[in-house]
């Protein structure tokens, strides 16, 4: 009788501890398979997670992120922040590939950009991955003095968000370029901000003259490359300094429509 009972002990403890074994099994292959996306990051976001945890979650996952600039407007309208959108353009991928930016696919298609050539955009392309960049908000100002005056493309902040610690990055861009040419900013002497002169005046007596565009002490030069889609591959020409740089889209008289600025560190 009493060894019935030991056997019959055994027997439980044998099966709770296969139960326990299953179920831990199951949980590290949900974790394993679990791919953080958009409306993943987005319900945590609702949940009331702080942003924090939210970034932390995305550094030690496996994602599937659409980092498209539809798609990022769509994320900030959620209410997601700066940081956490952030984290999920530098961070997706398999996990623990922090700093990576999303897969490009084989072929002519460029990952969130459906006819880039129409859509007009500039990509940062590490390996056979890009990150595109975002067209940052600027504003002109106008100085004048009695016999000069001077304006400046004007970037709020002393730093761009989207930062690259590589000294010759590589970019693929819709315009030629002369069309977006690559310069290097200055930082603000008494503001949080960065500039890039864009037109300046001399005037005396007997004349009057104003230049206008990017002066080509500001220019980086750049080795471009055009491919069968018509993109441009651009590389600089010497290693970059740490500093803040941006592609400047200008027309007419120094007008700027788009500056794409990025971060060396």
């Amino acid at each position: 009788m009493i060894d019935a009972t030991r056997f019959r002990a055994t027997l439980v403890l044998v099966a709770v501890s296969v139960t326990l074994l299953v179920l831990t099994r199951d949980a590290t292959l949900h974790a394993a398979e679990e791919v953080l996306t958009n409306d993943t990051v987005v319900a945590m976001k609702k949940a009331g997670l702080s942003d924090s945890v939210i970034i932390a979650k995305i550094r030690a996952s496996q994602t599937k992120f659409d980092v498209s600039t539809q798609a990022m407007i769509g994320l900030k309208s959620a209410g997601l922040s700066d940081p956490i959108i952030e984290a999920m353009v530098s961070h997706p991928g398999p996990a623990g590939s922090a700093g990576a930016v999303p897969a490009a696919p084989a072929g002519p298609a460029v990952p969130g950009a459906a006819g880039l050539q129409e859509r007009k955009s500039i990509f940062h392309v590490s390996g056979n991955r890009y990150v595109e960049l975002m067209a940052g908000s600027s504003s002109r100002e106008s100085n004048r003095a009695f016999y000069s005056s001077k304006s400046e493309l004007v970037l709020k902040g002393k730093k761009a968000q989207y930062r690259t610690s590589e000294r010759q990055p590589v970019f693929l861009s819709a315009w030629a370029p002369d069309e977006a040419p690559l310069v290097r900013l200055k930082p603000g002497d008494d503001h949080n901000d960065r500039n890039l002169e864009i037109a300046s005046g001399l005037s005396t007596r007997f004349s009057r003259t104003k230049t206008f565009g990017i002066r080509s002490e500001d220019q980086v030069d750049v080795d471009a490359e055009r491919d069968s889609r018509g993109l441009y591959r651009l590389t600089p020409r010497q290693p970059l300094p740490s500093g803040e740089y941006a592609f400047v889209i200008t027309h007419g008289r120094g007008a700027v429509s788009q500056v794409y600025d990025f971060g060396v560190d």
